[in-house]
């Protein structure tokens, strides 16, 4: 039977794609290094009769024109809450942050010569804004490329065991509901990872331990916040961008690795990190001091590039912020809480003291970015 599902998504596939690959002349079509990848041709869509919570399966599958052969694809998306997302059956990554759709994730990732199927497993906690959006950039033995996009002709169910499998059939399933292009309200527009990396504290948010009085005025004293990436599965950190700014003091680490300091919240410091050996995970870590009875609040925005594992020619890239995945302690701060490996496990999560740019910050300068640190 599982043979018999495959060969029927064979014969069904080149009918239902046929309207949403652009397909270049040999004269324009660009290599896997120089070609651009964007969401701009690309449609938010999710289930009709969506209920708030409930968890929505989005599949598209691909079958190469006749005489090609797929190699890879570079992925950039996202979507309004939460998103894991499938190749093959494969898990490649998620969305992360959580809840933070207006940033995408970028993915490299090896394809099958012939059938693929690119699935979605994503949620929502309101109806409204509910919606996923995303861009493949597919790439041919030849180097020559197709780019596929989210959009009506993808498949869309309530969740079910195994519809991430190449196998599975989803011939039955509605299309996808498309409730907005690329740049409408309420989505906005979209931060991509790209190389070199644009950081900025554009839709950030200020945060504090979770003991903020219900006055605003937070003791003076320093608090310890972390924050641990860990990158997607069969991609390799290469570099990370930062920015970083405290009210009113900080030290910053990377991985144990003192990074800087800074005592002016007006002005944030832009710190390049390449890693020489790639890291299993990255570990953020402030010191953050609040000098004067007071607002205090830690504003934070990375990005970091990553490469697949024996493959380059691919950008590949997440975004590390400052919201709720930081934890911190409001207590006694313990010896080598700086450092990766430490249990952080017992400590709060942080919580949000004000969107970027709102009082009582506003603007923030960012200054010249220091030089690179090799790590």
């Amino acid at each position: 039977m599982p043979f018999l599902s495959i060969l029927f998504a064979f014969l069904l596939t080149p009918v239902a794609i046929c309207s949403t690959i652009s397909h270049g002349s040999e004269a324009n079509l660009t290599t896997r290094d120089t070609s651009p990848i964007s969401l701009s041709n690309s449609e938010w869509i999710w289930q009709t009769g969506f209920v708030a919570n409930s968890f929505v399966g989005l599949r598209k599958g691909f079958t190469p024109p006749l005489g090609k052969s797929l190699i890879a694809a570079e992925v950039v998306i996202t979507a309004s809450n939460r998103f894991s997302f499938y190749v093959n059956g494969d898990f490649i990554g998620n969305g992360t942050p959580v809840i933070r759709g207006r940033f995408a994730q970028r993915f490299c990732i090896d394809l099958l010569p012939s059938f693929n199927v690119f699935a979605v497993n994503a949620t929502d906690s309101t109806v409204d804004e509910a919606a996923m959006i995303a861009t493949i950039l597919l790439t041919y033995s030849d180097l020559t490329t197709d780019t596929l996009v989210s959009d009506a002709s993808w498949r869309v169910h309530k969740t079910v065991a195994g519809f991430e499998q190449l196998s599975f059939d989803d011939t039955t399933w509605p299309v996808a509901t498309v409730r907005g292009s690329f740049g409408d309200d309420p989505w906005d527009e979209i931060n991509i990872p790209a190389s070199p990396p644009v950081v900025s504290f554009d839709r950030g948010e200020w945060i504090w331990t979770d003991a903020v009085p219900a006055g605003g005025t937070i003791p003076a004293g320093s608090r310890a916040f972390r924050r641990t990436f860990t990158p997607a599965p069969g991609q390799v950190a290469a570099s990370a961008s930062i920015i970083v700014s405290v009210d009113n003091a900080y030290t910053l680490w990377v991985n144990g690795v003192k990074i800087g300091t800074g005592s002016n919240f007006n002005t944030a410091q832009h710190y390049n990190i390449n890693f020489a050996t790639a890291p299993e995970e990255i570990v953020f870590a402030v010191l953050a001091t609040n000098s004067a009875a007071g607002p205090a609040g830690l504003i934070f925005a990375a990005e970091i590039n990553m490469v697949p594992s024996g493959r380059v020619g691919c950008i590949a890239g997440a975004f590390a912020l400052t919201d709720a995945s930081w934890v911190s302690t409001k207590g006694m701060i313990p010896a080598g809480w700086e450092q990766p490996g430490f249990d952080d496990s017992s400590w709060p999560a942080a919580v949000g003291v004000g969107a970027f740019p709102n009082s009582p910050w506003g603007k923030i300068t960012i200054g010249a970015a220091a030089p690179t640190i090799t790590m």
